[in-house]
């Protein structure tokens, strides 16, 4: 029987520089194609008026401003609204997380869980939360809160309910047979089993929020993005609508990339 010969060192260093050249290439592609949408935006503008489209230039001067400036309230619009999203995101994961372990370890419940809650806030119109929340806390930094929160639910309570029906009943059998303690089995067991499901319920609640921002800002804040846009509309001030666009665009981005796809990487490195 013949053995198969290990690759070399020249081999293997051969591939990995396949390999670092192939996503070069791919990081120089992507950044190609953004430069040319720029140089397209740009020519378009050149032959239209600043309320149809406005210069990329003025656009991502205004976009720094309201991502960079916090000596006055450009910079502020902004980190309101991140704090509102970030405060918004972990409620509704929390939440969504209790509800969907609730069949788990109540079986009577399982049926108003997957066919009662999770449809209802599934259904229930945006809209409509914000419009109640006006109505039950006013214009406020917690009717924001609250809207945000109601839309987000669903997306994490069914992402966390799916991953709790996917989990390996051997291996949670196996863990309930050496303790009967339910905390303990679900700290050591079943949370870590949930990482892959908590984090893409977090990454995508996350952007989701962003777009959520818009409509409860809208409604319910004095501050805000969301607030700013509104008042960039009626003010017929379309550089500053579309500067608050991009400021959204970089903040789920930086965020999303530098923080949240990091964290997700090292808790899953301390799972192998």
């Amino acid at each position: 029987m013949s053995v198969a010969p290990l690759p070399s060192e020249d081999t293997r260093a051969g591939t990995v520089g396949v390999r670092r050249f192939t996503v070069t290439k791919n990081r120089m592609l992507a950044e190609l194609v953004i430069l040319l949408l720029l140089i397209g935006w740009w020519w378009a503008a050149q032959g239209l008026p600043e309320f149809v489209l406005p210069a990329p230039g003025k656009v991502l001067k205004l976009s720094a401003k309201l991502l960079f400036d916090l000596s006055t309230n450009w910079g502020l619009h902004t980190y309101a609204s991140l704090a509102r999203v970030l405060i918004s995101t972990f409620l509704a994961l929390v939440l969504g997380g209790l509800v969907a372990l609730v069949p788990t370890y109540l079986k009577q419940f399982d049926v108003l869980v997957a066919d009662r809650v999770i449809p209802f806030f599934n259904a229930f119109p945006s809209l409509g939360w914000a419009l109640l929340a006006v109505l039950w806390f006013g214009v406020s930094d917690g009717s924001v809160i609250f809207v945000e929160t109601a839309i987000l639910l669903p997306f994490c309570m069914i992402n966390m309910y799916e991953g709790m029906k996917s989990l390996d009943t051997e291996i949670l059998e196996m863990a309930h047979s050496f303790t009967r303690a339910r905390l303990r089995v679900l700290r050591k067991v079943v949370l870590p089993m949930l990482f892959p499901f908590i984090f893409s319920s977090l990454r995508v609640s996350y952007g989701v929020a962003w777009k959520v921002s818009l409509i409860s800002e809208l409604f319910g804040a004095d501050t805000g993005l969301g607030y700013l846009m509104n008042r960039a509309r009626q003010e017929f001030d379309t550089p500053l609508m579309f500067a608050t666009i991009v400021a959204i665009i970089v903040m789920v981005y930086l965020v999303d990339k530098f923080c949240l796809a990091r964290l997700e990487t090292r808790f899953a490195r301390g799972r192998i």
